[in-house]
C-alpha cells in the first residue's frame, strides 16, 4: 500500500521527485490500469442494458410512432383535402343530437329521449366522424348562442356572426352559463354531461337560444368549423314552479288556472270570496256561474278559456258531501264540484231520482248556503256510507215545507230595511268586502225562496200534495 501511494504520489506531484521504481512495478501498474478500465466498461455496459436500455427503447418507439402515424395521417389526408392547407375548413364540429325544449334553467340539456347530447368531428364533405389524428382528442368549447331573430336554420355563419350571438357570462337579462364549460374528445366524440344553463336572481323572461361548440385549442395550424344546434326555447324554471297544471288536479291551487296570476288581481279577488282551490272554482261554477265570472273580473274570452282549462280536471274525488244544518232540518248532498246528489230531511237521505223539480231547486239554492259554510260540511267515501248515518226514505214535498217554515224568519233578518237599522255601523268588515258575495248573497236567495212560497201559497197552494209513486 505504502508503494502504490509512492508511486501515485510521483506522478501526480508535478515537479517533485521522482520514486525509483522496478520494471515488475512498471508491468504490475499497467495492468492494474487496464483491468479497472475493463471493469467500469463492463459495469456502464450493464447498467445502460438493465436500467437505461428500456427507457430509451420506450422513449424512441414512441417518438416513431408518434411520427410515423402523423406522416401516414398527413399522407392519407392530403389525398382527400381533409387537412390540406388550401382548404381548411372541411373539418368541422357536428352536434349529433337534437336539444328537447322547452329547456328550463338550472336543469341539465338533454336530447329527445332524454339522452346526453353528443359532438363530433366530421368530415364536412363525407360526414364521416374523425378518429385519429391530432384533432381526435381536441378540447371543446361550450357556449350558449341567442336565437332571437334567427329564423334560417340553414344560414351559413361567419366567424364574426357565431361570436357576437354568444351570451356571455355578463349578460344577466338572458340565460347564460355560470362558468366556461369545456369537454375533450375521444376518438373524435365527446359528451355533454350535466351542462345547464342558469339564470339571474331577477325573473327571466323566455327567450330562443341554441348550443354553440367551438375548437378551444390550434392544433398544427388545422381550423374547424364551429358547430350549433338548431333553435330552442329557454324558460325560467321558476315559471314551471307557479305554471299551469295540465290537466288541473282538484287540490291544485286556483292559479294553476290560465288567465289567474299567482299573487295577481284575479287570485286575490278569488281567494277572498274562499276561492282557493280548483275544486272550489268548480264547485262555485257548477251553482252560480254568473257570480264567478264577476269575481273572476275576466271578459268572455278569457273566462272561456279558464273554464275550459278547469273543466279538463280529473274528477277523482269520489266522495259525497253533505251540508245539514241543524236549525233547518234539511240538508243537500252533492259530490265534490258542487254536483247534487239527493236531500236530507230530519235524517233521511233522499236521492236526487227521488226528488221533484221543485225540490231539485230548493236543494240547489241551499248548495250556495253549503258553499259560504264550509267548516259546516262533512263527508262520506260513498252513497253507502251516507245511508249508514242518513237512511233512504223517499221524497216528500212537505219535507221542505217544513225548511220554508224553519227559515222564514230570516226574511225580516236579512231584509234590506232589517239591514240598514240593525246592522249599519255594525256590520262586520268582512262582509263587506265580498263583492256582493257572502251572507249578504245567500240572504237575498233566502228571502227570494221565502217570498217564492208566499206567492205560491197565495195562488192556492195551501197545501203541498205528496207525490204517490208505485
Amino acid at each position: 500500500m505504502q508503494r502504490n501511494l509512492q508511486m501515485e504520489g510521483g506522478v501526480n506531484g508535478g515537479g517533485g521527485s521522482e520514486l525509483p521504481t522496478t520494471s515488475d512495478d512498471g508491468q504490475f501498474l499497467v495492468a492494474f490500469r487496464k483491468m479497472m478500465k475493463q471493469e467500469i466498461e463492463v459495469m456502464v455496459i450493464r447498467t445502460v442494458h438493465q436500467v437505461i436500455g428500456p427507457i430509451v427503447e420506450d422513449l424512441i418507439r414512441k417518438v416513431l410512432k408518434e411520427e410515423i402515424q402523423s406522416a401516414v395521417e398527413k399522407e392519407k389526408l392530403s389525398t382527400n383535402g381533409v387537412w390540406n392547407s388550401s382548404n381548411e375548413t372541411s373539418l368541422q364540429l357536428k352536434i349529433l343530437d337534437e336539444v328537447a325544449g322547452p329547456v328550463l334553467t338550472g336543469k341539465p340539456i338533454t336530447g329527445n329521449e332524454g339522452t346526453p347530447i353528443r359532438v363530433a368531428l366530421v368530415d364536412k364533405t363525407t360526414g364521416e366522424v374523425i378518429k385519429s389524428g391530432p384533432g381526435c382528442s381536441a378540447k371543446v368549447e361550450i357556449l350558449v348562442l341567442d336565437s332571437s331573430g334567427d329564423n334560417n336554420e340553414h344560414h351559413n355563419w361567419s366567424i364574426e356572426d357565431f361570436n357576437n350571438k354568444i351570451i356571455r357570462e355578463g349578460d344577466k337579462t338572458k340565460p347564460h352559463f355560470a362558468r366556461s364549460n369545456y369537454v375533450y374528445l375521444e376518438e373524435g366524440v365527446a359528451v355533454l354531461r350535466d351542462v345547464k344553463l342558469g339564470h339571474d336572481s331577477s325573473w327571466m323572461k323566455s327567450c330562443e337560444c341554441r348550443l354553440g361548440l367551438r375548437i378551444a385549442e390550434s392544433f398544427r395550424g388545422v381550423k374547424v368549423e364551429e358547430a350549433r344546434s338548431s333553435s330552442f326555447m329557454v324558460l325560467d324554471s321558476r315559471s314551471k314552479l307557479y305554471g299551469n297544471h295540465y290537466p288541473p288536479s282538484l287540490s291544485d291551487e286556483v292559479w294553476r288556472l290560465e288567465n289567474i296570476r299567482k299573487d295577481g288581481p284575479r287570485c286575490k279577488q278569488l281567494y277572498n270570496n274562499k276561492i282557493l282551490k280548483v275544486k272550489d272554482f268548480l264547485f262555485l261554477h257548477s251553482i252560480n256561474p254568473q257570480r264567478l265570472q264577476e269575481i273572476l273580473g275576466a271578459g268572455d274570452k278569457r273566462w272561456k278559456s279558464t273554464v275550459d282549462h278547469a273543466r279538463t280536471c280529473i274528477l277523482d274525488d269520489e266522495s259525497i258531501y253533505v251540508y245539514y244544518p241543524s236549525e233547518f232540518k234539511t240538508g243537500v248532498a252533492f259530490d265534490a264540484v258542487g254536483g247534487l246528489k239527493g236531500a236530507i230531511h230530519d235524517s233521511h237521505y233522499v236521492p236526487i231520482n227521488d226528488l221533484s223539480t221543485d225540490e231539485k231547486d230548493c236543494a240547489r239554492s241551499l248548495l250556495l248556503v253549503a258553499f259560504e259554510n264550509g267548516n259546516d260540511i262533512i263527508s262520506f267515501p260513498d252513497e253507502t256510507s251516507l245511508q249508514h248515518q242518513f237512511p233512504y226514505k223517499y221524497s216528500d214535498l212537505d219535507y221542505f215545507s217544513d225548511f220554508f217554515r224553519g227559515i222564514e224568519h230570516y226574511e225580516t233578518l236579512f231584509s234590506p230595511e232589517r239591514n240598514n237599522n240593525v246592522c249599519g255601523a255594525h256590520s262586520e268588515p268582512h262582509r263587506q268586502s265580498k263583492g256582493g258575495g257572502g251572507l249578504d248573497g245567500v240572504a237575498a236567495i233566502v228571502i227570494r225562496m221565502v217570498r217564492a212560497r208566499k206567492r205560491f201559497m197565495a195562488l192556492g197552494g195551501i197545501h203541498l200534495q205528496k207525490r204517490q209513486r208505485i
